[in-house]
């Protein structure tokens, strides 16, 4: 298995970088001010669209050229990606925008930042909670 070549946010994750929320770590604080990569989803873009238009969340200004412009690159949900949307069981009945971005992390060889605790419990490799 090759070594991950960089970091991918979850959708939460992304909301916390924007703000400098204090719920990240010195880990996670580092990893933003290094060389790595450090990507977003246009499945995060698509699952903010949504909240937005049901109220869950404020209508933003979260565009990808903000993000680039925050220092992040833009990862496409590719075919590859979706061939691995099936290979974790444990994530069966969880949520589709979840298994979407880790299944394209782990097609990308990409580490994933998430705070789910069901996600961290279930001990797919390369993913890491940003609070530490």
């Amino acid at each position: 298995m090759r070594p991950p070549k960089g970091t991918l946010l979850d959708t939460h994750v992304l909301l916390w970088t924007l703000a400098g929320s204090s719920e990240l770590g010195s880990r996670f604080r580092n990893l933003l001010g290094s060389h790595g990569p450090v990507f977003f989803s246009a499945i995060s873009l698509v699952e903010l669209a949504i909240k937005a238009s049901v109220k869950k969340l404020p209508q933003d200004q979260l565009t990808p050229q903000n993000l680039v412009s925050f220092g992040l690159r833009e990862l496409p949900f590719d075919a590859g990606a979706a061939g691995h949307v099936d290979r974790f069981p444990a994530l069966q009945h969880h949520d589709p925008f979840d298994r979407m971005l880790v299944a394209q992390a782990v097609h990308h060889s990409l580490f994933f930042e998430t705070a789910d605790k069901k996600l961290l419990d279930i001990g797919i490799r390369d993913l890491r909670d940003p609070r530490v």
